[in-house]
């Protein structure tokens, strides 16, 4: 804590007490000589109060190592701090408890210690380690004299507001009052008040704003002696009771004194300062009186009580104050918290079994240096890591012992790296059942009370209920993890199903006994397929954030382990445990990403992202919304929005109906429970073990994947009991116009190359048109081209090529023609829906050109039938709309195509008549 009350800068140690003044808060361990060096750093002066310590409930004798590390160790580290960044001037608060014990009884004369009496005695003997900590600081702090001013002041027991007056670190005259206010707040109970001790022992006490007007003088003096800072007039405990019934409003008269002769810590029989040096040198007296000081004080923990008892029903209260009227003893020991560390290891499978160590003492190297500090650190807990070691029952290698000792060559191993607690488990499984291993080595650690099990891997069951973090660290498999194991894994297919949900049913059945406030979680992976790893869009996916009930994991497939990109992706974005990076070592298509995206996922839900979708910041949220609402429904569909379209081609993108399922959440009804199906771009699915995945049959570059994925797990759930797709209007994402908008069919050809293949696998979903289409149509005007040429061979007669340049003249001008008039006069209320800023003569172009879109895509299909060898599905079409808006967009294209038919037919007739003729 620093002020600029002055040029000068100072810190103040010390946040808990209450001798302080502040206009910034550094929270921190002075345990950590890293901290204290930044602290101190440009600061003038520093004013160490910071120590464990309190009034007899806490510095008694089995505190007594506790408080001397913690004490020690930050005076230590302050002063070295100081020294090395060429601090001015340390203020030090040490204590009376520096003075010998021999001088602090009952005798004839009365205790008044003096500075020097220190040394009184010959060899120091101050009250406990405390005292003795204390000392021992004065001394270190006078081997600099030479480099900093020092200021040292010996407290005898300072009391006032904001000290600690409950809780066992309290003084007497805080406890005290303490004890008083209570009998005084609970009239129905015996006024009776607990002393420690006999009440003889004899103190002297010092009001707050006494002590701080001492240390201000001190500071500015030329003083580097130690200095008493106290009362020269003790008083006995029980005077000083009787005072703090007397601060609360109460006679003395009316309260019954306990004494507690032997169960509790009571210190020294007397204690009192001389103030003769410090009167002397200082020129200064205490100016506020005991009582006067003890009626403030009274003041204010009276406020601090009714704080604590506002709010409470009568019983509460009563029970509050009921512990108000007694004072705990404080033990300081360390709780420890064991970190359980699973370790199967093998010596198998790698060039020699020799490399088994050199891979372990690799480990233990890191572990101890990762873990150093943590487990060596001071404070209130203490933390231990053990490691729990599997070995394979016929590993003769790993279970060499050394020398003639019991302890085998990996654990003198580990011990030689510093891991000295390290259990072995002779694990007698079959090979390759890790599994098997990790559960023999946690039941060990249970049974030897391990506070956390440390498994290096996924957190699959607990996150169902988020008691459980993946801590954001970073850990390098140089074999195995998502590279190819050295062993040959035994997998339990499909785990992530059947044994995961009946291991959270349990789970759940025992929490709800056990713990019933533990609600379960929704878990949601967001898989993003990514070849071009475009980190802008990136980084807006992986900045989503889910709501408190429900657990998300990021799966990002890389389809390009060539890309430059994937070692920044990886530096700016692996450390996050709830993303999880995974690279193919070829180019497998959007569709085999996917599939290793649902194979890398354990939760129930999973949400398909795009790489290059900018989705709404609250994605996630209205996902999670819409799941909750329809629990039974095999997935739902977002909707997936493109930018306004402003160019003409973009225009001619969504009048070829290329986009119109891309946000069909928005056009099918909102009660409607059976969407046809929906873009990968932005939807989500059921994670169940119904075997569906996206079928490798369709092209890498995609098309039709997405439908048949869709109506597998649709027709699964509802042969199951369950529901088919819903529509999600509110999970919104916005993709981009492809290659920023640039021209160019070859996507779609493609995709209809691919989507062609739901003929077959769908016959129920198709139809037969008489009318052939564009492509079908040049089809035939490419084979009488073929045949025409054959004819000008013999003949020289150019008829047959004409007529079928004619036809193939025809199908465009007619289609063209077909298209300006369905999207100019017959169906503009579809049309103006469009998204769209262009205008007149170009929104001409644009629907002429959508025909052209179209037509490619028509080609498309009619290859891939014809690639596939399905030559008997020609003519054949697939219903968009999987018959659930019923038979209206089947005729209409049936329609379409006779009207198309009609025209053509009758241009190629007028086309024919003027060049065959």
């Amino acid at each position: 804590m620093a002020t600029t009350r002055s040029p000068r800068r100072f810190v103040v140690t010390g946040g808990n007490g209450f001798i302080h003044i502040s206009n910034e808060v550094l929270v921190g361990d002075l345990c950590d000589l890293s901290f204290c060096e930044s602290v101190v750093r440009s600061m003038d002066t520093i004013m160490h109060f910071a120590a464990t310590m309190g009034g007899m409930g806490t510095i008694h004798e089995a505190n007594d190592f506790v408080i001397y590390n913690d004490n020690s160790t930050m005076t230590f580290n302050l002063v070295h701090a100081a020294v090395h960044q060429g601090v001015q001037r340390f203020f030090y608060a040490s204590s009376a408890c520096v003075y010998p014990t021999s001088l602090q009884h009952h005798g004839t004369n009365p205790i008044s210690l003096r500075e020097h009496d220190v040394w009184s005695s010959g060899a120091p003997n101050p009250q406990g380690l405390y005292g003795l900590e204390k000392l021992n600081s004065e001394l270190l702090l006078m081997q600099f004299v030479e480099k900093m001013q020092i200021r040292i002041a010996r407290f005898h027991n300072i009391f006032g507001p904001y000290g600690a007056w409950v809780g066992g670190h309290e003084k007497a005259p805080a406890a005290q009052l303490r004890k008083a206010l209570a009998a005084h707040m609970d009239p129905s109970t015996q006024h009776e008040i607990e002393i420690w001790g006999d009440g003889k022992q004899q103190r002297s006490f010092l009001y707050i704003d006494n002590c701080v007007e001492a240390i201000l003088l001190l500071l500015e003096s030329n003083c580097s002696e130690p200095i008493n800072i106290g009362s020269d007039c003790s008083v006995t405990i029980d005077d000083l009771t009787k005072i703090a019934v007397q601060s609360v409003g109460m006679d003395v008269g009316d309260f019954h004194f306990r004494y507690m002769d032997y169960s509790r810590p009571v210190g020294v029989q007397a204690r009192n300062s001389n103030n003769e040096f410090i009167t002397k040198t200082l020129s200064w007296t205490p100016k506020i009186p005991l009582e006067a000081g003890m009626m403030k004080t009274a003041d204010w923990i009276r406020g601090e009580m009714e704080k604590l008892l506002n709010g409470n029903d009568k019983a509460a209260q009563t029970e509050l104050l009921s512990s108000f009227k007694t004072s705990k003893v404080v033990y300081l020991s360390r709780p420890t918290i064991t970190f359980a560390i699973l370790l199967p290891i093998t010596s198998r499978g790698l060039e020699g079994p020799e490399k088994s160590l050199e891979n372990l003492r690799t480990f233990a190297k890191s572990l101890a240096r990762t873990t150093w500090r943590d487990t060596r650190k001071l404070g209130l807990v203490r933390f231990q890591v053990k490691i729990y070691l599997g070995i394979d029952a016929d590993d003769e290698f790993l279970l060499r012992r050394t020398g003639n000792t019991e302890m085998l060559n990996i654990e003198s191993l580990l011990s030689e790296e510093g891991i000295m607690d390290v259990s072995t488990e002779i694990c007698n499984v079959p090979r390759g059942h890790v599994c098997a291993i990790w559960r023999q080595c946690a039941h060990r650690a249970w049974k030897e009370k391990a506070d956390y099990f440390v498994l290096m891997g996924d957190d699959v069951l607990y996150r169902k209920w988020g008691c459980s973090r993946m801590i954001p660290s970073r850990l390098s498999n140089g074999i195995g993890g998502s590279l190819p194991a050295r062993y040959i894994q035994q997998h339990a297919d499909g785990w992530t199903f059947g044994p995961l949900t009946e291991a959270a049913s349990v789970l759940e059945a025992s929490l709800a006994t056990s713990f019933p406030a533990a609600t379960r979680k929704m878990t949601l992976d967001i898989v993003i397929p990514s070849y071009r790893v475009l980190l802008p869009f990136l980084d807006v996916i992986l900045a989503l954030k889910e709501s408190p009930t429900c657990e998300t994991m990021f799966i990002i497939i890389i389809d390009n382990p060539h890309s430059p990109k994937i070692t920044e992706l990886e530096a700016k974005y692996a450390h996050r445990p709830d993303i999880r990076i995974r690279v193919n070592e070829s180019n497998l298509g959007a569709s085999a990403s996917r599939n290793r995206g649902m194979k890398e996922s354990a939760a129930d839900w999973i949400l398909f992202l795009d790489d290059d979708v900018t989705p709404q910041d609250d994605i996630l949220i209205e996902a999670e919304k819409a799941i909750r609402l329809n629990p039974q429904a095999a997935g739902f569909i977002g909707n997936t929005y493109f930018p306004v379209a402003s160019t003409i081609f973009t225009n001619a993108v969504h009048l070829a109906g290329v986009t119109h399922f891309w946000d069909i959440a928005a056009k099918m009804p909102q009660n409607e429970s059976d969407m046809p199906w929906g873009v990968t771009a932005n939807l989500i699915a059921r994670r169940v073990q119904d075997g569906v995945e996206f079928d490798l049959q369709f092209p890498k570059t995609g098309g039709g994947e997405d439908i048949d994925f869709c109506r597998k797990k649709r027709d699964f759930s509802v042969a199951h009991g369950g529901e088919g797709f819903y529509p999600a209007p509110r999970v919104v994402a916005t993709h981009p116009w492809w290659s920023d908008g640039q021209r160019s069919y070859w996507r779609f050809y493609m995709w209809s190359k691919g989507d062609g293949g739901l003929i077959k696998l769908y016959p129920n979903l198709t139809y037969l048109d008489h009318s052939p289409n564009s492509a079908e149509l040049f089809l035939i005007s490419t084979a009488s081209t073929v045949l025409g040429s054959f004819t000008y061979l013999f003949t020289r007669s150019f008829v047959v090529f004409n007529i079928s340049m004619s036809l193939a003249l025809a199908t465009v001008i007619a289609n063209i023609v077909h298209d300006m008039y369905r999207h100019l006069w017959r169906d503009t209320n579809r049309t103006k829906a469009l998204r769209s800023s262009l205008r007149g003569l170009g929104w001409a172009v644009a629907v002429a050109e959508s025909a052209l879109i179209r037509m490619a895509s028509e080609g498309g299909r009619l290859i891939g039938l014809l690639e596939r060898g399905e030559i008997m599905l020609v003519g054949h079409r697939f219903d968009w709309f999987t018959g659930r808006a019923g038979d209206g967009p089947m005729n209409e294209e049936i329609m379409n195509g006779q009207q198309r038919m009609a025209l053509v037919a009758l241009i190629f007739g007028v086309l024919c008549f003027k060049f065959c003729c």
